[in-house]
């Protein structure tokens, strides 16, 4: 954690050559070397038309409202099964219409994960995990020892100690650790400049794609859109848990 990014990236970047590093590893072994490219590969998985993808989104938050509007409907709140059931209906005919044909392109956007990116995941993990041991140290360390020592006089093992105790004790620590690093990975840049550059298409992120046109294109409008949009995909993420933390701290 006491590194930067770009140490950390320009140490992965030796580590992840293919012809040496971790490939070489089960040498020492006797074994034959690894012949995984790494960041210098071009494959991707999970590889779709992303034209679908409004598709997929309109009929999965149209059933969750459905549901919605179908338990505010149980629990007698009218109003609000109004809501939900006429706002999962425009969402369904949305997906009727997106799976009838509809595209937003006129040519399919086939996208996927590209296997570049599973280094610089590594890379983020190994930089990121002091700081999360750290954060639920604190969490173990603000656990009651009464509370354990209460569970155990009332018969509970020790698998029931961390799933009945100490695992809820956890969670708002868990949800704090997912806040921070979700929007560490939403905006990260530097990692992937060190790793990989900026010119190669594969390890291309959000940041990386800002930086290119306002600073290699003069295309400065568009880099502040793009910005605007990763403030607010931050903000999804951000505002919900302060707003959670908030409303709990009036109530006590």
């Amino acid at each position: 954690m006491a590194l930067s990014f770009v140490v950390t990236g320009t140490i992965w970047r030796w580590l992840l050559q293919p012809q040496g590093g971790v490939n070489v590893l089960p040498t020492l072994f006797g074994l034959p070397p690894l012949s995984f490219p790494w960041l210098a590969t071009r494959e991707q998985v999970l590889v779709f038309d992303w034209n679908r993808l409004p598709f997929y989104t309109a009929l999965v938050v149209g059933l969750v409202l459905l549901y919605v509007a179908y338990a505010a409907y149980r629990e007698g709140e009218r109003r609000r099964a109004l809501w939900g059931l006429a706002s999962a209906g425009v969402l369904l005919l949305w997906a009727f219409a997106f799976g009838r044909g509809l595209r937003l392109l006129p040519y399919p956007e086939v996208h996927g994960f590209s296997l570049a990116l599973v280094g610089v995941i590594l890379a983020a993990v190994w930089q990121m995990s002091g700081y999360t041991m750290a954060l639920y140290l604190a969490g173990l360390r603000g656990i009651p020892v009464e509370v354990l020592e209460a569970a155990r006089v009332d018969g509970a093992s020790e698998w029931q100690l961390f799933r009945r105790v100490i695992f809820p004790m956890l969670a708002p620590i868990t949800l704090s650790a997912m806040i921070v690093l979700g929007h560490i990975a939403l905006k990260i840049f530097d990692l992937v400049f060190a790793m990989a550059g900026l010119d190669y298409a594969p390890t291309d992120v959000p940041a990386i794609y800002m930086y290119l046109l306002a600073f290699r294109g003069n295309q400065f409008a568009k880099g502040a859109a793009i910005g605007i949009l990763l403030l607010l995909l931050v903000a999804v993420v951000v505002v919900p848990y302060l707003a959670t933390q908030l409303r709990k701290e009036v109530r006590r």
